[in-house]
């Protein structure tokens, strides 16, 4: 397929000269969580949207679990700090969430996995390249729990949290690292502190002793109604308030816990979803910190940022923090006498409580506020993303670019065959078109073998139309992967019999003898060009040979079925031989406006996979495909390549046009296989432009690890259009061969000159 060939609909000309859209410039971070909802790692987010600069970086959220805690003003609040939050897996199951986490991540740069969330590793563990993966860890059993292996760095609030995830990371401690919670002073407002007091119905002179974290039956929590009940009768101004939102999922433990805060009455307040943890913060008096599962960092940020006095338990990690009797007090885990004695001490002492209050929050602005710790991040995602390991240097051709040489030989409708080789010269100029190329810095091309020439009579072959091609490529050293199949065939064969995958089995194999007789190079081969395009042209719109409609997976199946089949004989032949399997690359966008649901788009940019899924067994394996089939994975990728689906095709410059960086790693990531771009190009003086975007593209790739080997420029050399006989001037040579060598579109071929060492 030739971009310029078809018709991609209004909106986008070939000859326009679009730039790339400023996002594709950012580092993209994507935060997948369990659930969305107050606690610090969507602070963590939060703050990171508000410092980071906004022409340099780029976030989204996943968030994979929808529950009643979810709170919609955290949704509204990061979208109004431009982070997109992605909540389609409320509405899928695990599998289904797994696919679309592998979708979303080859379209980030660093992902950043929050709250031990379960869905990540089989995503990651799906694609055989991946970006670089951070955990966070909020609490210790996130950080005891689940593998490792793919993890890069673990990042805990502190060394509690940091030491029991290098527990799981043997060998490499050291990349479980400490990053301090983040505080924002100026979301703390003083003036707040009145108006939350009288509404949760604090009177000026009570005195509000606060807890902050999961309200379920853990220790933390019941040990805070203990104190309260221990001392209620001592104080008679005190009131108590727990901050959290208790789990759905187990409603039993906000029963339990309100059944033991009972005796309380109305002093003891439970404020769950609805309020401001920072407001209720704000409301207190004092904080006692008595954490579940290692919560203590953030909640002390939180609590120093608000100047308020805190009682920490000594060995959650607190000592980080907490000086004792200077920025608060400790007491021993599990001593009630001792916090009964703190908090009475605090109680009855209002220059303390200001004076720590005050400590804790020069302490916490030091250490936790956002413009302190926001450079941290940014050091550890340049450190993750200058350890990725790039490809390693392309070694399957002779040069990293390749010249195409249009092949087609379809009939149109009107029942002309084309033979493009023939109506450029380059079937009798092959010789001069390779050494010419050669010159420029290709030195392997794409080429084509004619089947409608070579078996003129069934099962009986002449190779005149391609010996004299090889012989040249041969003779001046050029390497080639010849098409065998590009949209032609012998007129009295009929594509949809079953002697059809016979016929062209047993031509594959006569063309790899004669090759073999003629040449010892390693032979390439792309047996049928295109399997996906042409079955969708010829099989349902009528647009190519044989002009069906509604027969198009029908035709893929038996164009993949020959090309197993082809493949076979030619590996029987010469075991050396290599496959390139060239196929349209895509990207299909959902149109919000259209009405129809995102499954739709999804599932038409999915399809264009199912050619190379046949080819290596992966799907139909009646077919015959097998893994060693799917050798060079090759993408045909053209200025109109991305569309929204029902619409028209558009430029790089549009919003939800994707980078073609991130495309070549969706196909890295789901095959594993050396790739090349088998074929681009476009039309007119933005023939250099369009090149270098790919350059740029591809070299962007494999600084990600995509293991490509080489861009074939297609078509290499002008040529007469299918449909219209016109001359289009899409190639780096011209059309016309006489003279001793074709006319040079010379800003492309100074672009590939000054290019082509770099490339890979």
């Amino acid at each position: 397929m030739i971009g310029d060939e078809t018709c991609a609909g209004p909106g986008v000309t070939a000859g326009a000269f679009a730039v790339p859209n400023a996002q594709h410039r950012l580092i993209r971070l994507v935060f997948v969580m369990a659930r969305l909802g107050v606690g610090p790692d969507e602070a963590n987010v939060r703050l990171l949207a508000r410092q980071l600069p906004r022409d340099r970086y780029s976030i989204t959220v996943i968030s994979c679990f929808r529950d009643q805690r979810t709170s919609l003003r955290t949704h509204e609040q990061l979208a109004s700090l431009g982070v997109n939050v992605d909540t389609t897996p409320y509405d899928l199951g695990f599998e289904d969430t797994v696919d679309h986490l592998r979708r979303k991540l080859v379209q980030a740069d660093v992902v950043v996995s929050c709250q031990n969330v379960a869905d990540i590793y089989p995503a990651l563990e799906g694609m055989a390249v991946r970006p670089p993966l951070i955990e966070y860890g909020a609490r210790v059993s996130d950080a005891l729990a689940g593998p490792k292996h793919l993890t890069v760095r673990y990042v805990g609030p502190g060394n509690g949290i940091r030491a029991a995830a290098a527990s799981g990371m043997p060998g490499r401690s050291d990349d479980a690292v400490v990053i301090p919670p983040m505080v924002d002073p100026q979301e703390f407002r003083p003036e707040r502190r009145g108006p939350v007091r009288a509404a949760l119905g604090i009177a000026p002179d009570d005195l509000l002793i606060g807890w902050v974290g999961r309200p379920d039956c853990g220790a933390g929590v019941q040990d805070f109604i203990a104190a309260a009940l221990r001392i209620a009768g001592s104080v008679p101004n005190a009131r108590f308030v727990a901050v959290g939102v208790p789990d759905p999922l187990v409603p039993e433990d906000a029963q339990q816990l309100r059944l033991l805060a009972r005796p309380l009455g109305r002093r003891m307040i439970f404020a769950g979803d609805g309020w401001d943890m920072l407001d209720l913060l704000g409301a207190m008096d004092l904080l006692c910190c008595l954490p579940q599962d290692g919560e203590t960092a953030h909640v002390l940020g939180h609590a120093g940022a608000a100047a308020l006095p805190v009682i920490a338990v000594a060995d959650h990690g607190a000592d980080q923090q907490i000086a004792e009797g200077t920025t608060g007090l400790l007491v021993p885990a599990g001593d009630a006498g001792a916090l009964d004695q703190a908090i009475m001490r605090l109680l009855g002492d209002a220059p303390l409580r200001n004076r720590l209050g005050a400590a804790l929050r020069d302490h916490v602005l030091a250490r936790n506020a956002a413009r302190v710790v926001v450079p941290q991040w940014q050091a550890l995602i340049d450190r993750v993303l200058a350890e990725r390991a790039p490809a390693p240097p392309p070694a399957t051709f002779n040069s990293f670019v390749l010249g195409g040489w249009e092949s087609s030989t379809h009939r149109l409708r009107s029942g002309q065959r084309l033979d493009v080789i023939a109506s450029t010269g380059h079937d009798t100029h092959a010789a001069q078109d390779y050494r010419q190329l050669s010159g420029l810095g290709i030195r392997a091309c794409r080429d084509g073998a004619r089947w409608h020439l070579i078996e003129q009579r069934p099962r009986r072959y002449d190779f005149s139309s391609l010996t004299g091609m090889i012989e040249a490529a041969r003779d001046t050293g050029t390497q080639v992967i010849w098409d065998l199949l590009h949209y032609g065939w012998p007129d009295d064969l009929d594509i949809w019999a079953p002697a059809f995958v016979d016929r062209f089995a047993a031509y594959a194999r006569a063309v790899a003898l004669h090759h073999r007789e003629t040449t010892d190079a390693v032979p390439f081969w792309c047996p049928v060009n295109e399997i996906s395009f042409f079955s969708w042209a010829g099989g349902d719109v009528r647009y190519l040979n044989p002009f069906a409609a509604g027969r198009g997976f029908e035709l893929k199946c038996q164009l993949a079925r020959a090309s197993i089949a082809a493949m076979g004989e030619l590996r029987a032949v010469d075991p050396r031989a290599r496959f390139v399997q060239a196929e349209p690359l895509l990207a299909i966008h959902h149109d919000p406006q259209g009405g129809d649901p995102t499954s739709v788009a999804q599932g038409h940019h999915e399809a264009q996979f199912q050619a190379f899924d046949m080819i290596s067994g992966r799907i139909w394996p009646q077919l015959g495909g097998e893994p060693a089939f799917l050798d060079i994975v090759g993408v045909n990728y053209y200025w109109n390549n991305q569309w929204i689906h029902g619409g028209p095709a558009i430029d790089m410059d549009h919003p939800a046009y994707r980078p073609l960086a991130d495309l070549l790693f969706e196909v890295a990531a789901r095959y594993d296989r050396p790739l090349m771009i088998a074929e681009t190009g476009t039309e007119g003086a933005r023939r250099a432009s369009w090149f270098a975007y790919i350059r740029d593209q591809v070299d962007g790739a494999r600084r990600r690890g995509v293991r490509i080997e080489g861009v074939c420029l297609y078509p290499v050399a002008n040529h007469h259009g299918w449909d219209d006989d016109r001359l289009c001037p899409n190639g780096l040579l011209g059309q016309d061969p006489t003279g001793g060598a074709r006319s040079v579109e010379w800003p492309l071929a100074r672009e590939i000159m000054l290019r082509n060492n770099g490339l890979g």
